[in-house]
């Protein structure tokens, strides 16, 4: 089934700490599909407590209709280690993934929007896509699946212009911020008819 071509809107959450379970709860009360990035291997990040610890809580992003992609495994910058390192960073991250969520089709986030050509090319290896952050394609005018582009709230406000110029898919990032802050923009974006949709989902928004 392919989507029509409309506004799409991808909520995502970057890191899994597993504070975000309750924006998770919250979105399936208010029929939202979200896309979680989780970092799979390690304990903490940033001194909290990351969900992958808890694969129930995994499953359970997924019984919601959210989708769970990939962080990496340890959260480095990937355009400062070998092409090894790289690899093996998404290899065990996405393996991790695939066997809590039994899916195979994973997304990655790339840790801090670091990217370049040895990540893309590996990226393309291991995943259906990938997602960065920064100034760089924020509003996907560049069909690149591997190169996405994720944006902060603030970005938003231009959002009416965009429309204009005819964008397809917007990827809004969010870490911690509060709950009423996500209900906003939820209601916010309402205004604009969009559909809100999985990054997974957006690429068909993309004809990707």
């Amino acid at each position: 089934m392919t989507l029509q071509i409309m506004l799409c809107i991808a909520l995502t959450f970057d890191d899994g700490f597993m504070e975000q379970v309750r924006y998770a709860e919250l979105l399936y009360r208010l029929d939202v599909p979200a896309t979680f990035f989780v970092i799979t291997g390690l304990r903490e990040y940033m001194g909290r407590r990351l969900m992958i610890n808890e694969p129930q809580v995994i499953r359970q992003l997924v019984d919601m209709g959210h989708e769970v992609g990939s962080h990496t495994h340890t959260h480095r910058d990937l355009t400062k280690i070998g092409i090894e390192e790289i690899d093996w960073e998404f290899r065990a991250s996405k393996g991790i993934i695939e066997n809590l969520t039994g899916n195979g089709d994973v997304g990655v986030a790339y840790p801090y929007g670091s990217f370049n050509d040895a990540v893309i090319k590996t990226a393309s290896r291991y995943f259906i896509y990938g997602r960065v952050m920064g100034s760089f394609n924020r509003w996907n005018e560049t069909t690149n699946k591997y190169v996405l582009g994720g944006m902060g709230v603030r970005h938003l406000l231009k959002l009416p212009v965009k429309i204009i110029g005819g964008v397809r898919l917007v990827n809004v990032v969010f870490h911690d911020e509060p709950a009423w802050i996500l209900k906003t923009v939820i209601n916010y974006l309402r205004l604009f008819d969009v559909r809100f949709v999985t990054v997974k989902e957006g690429l068909k928004c993309l004809g990707l």
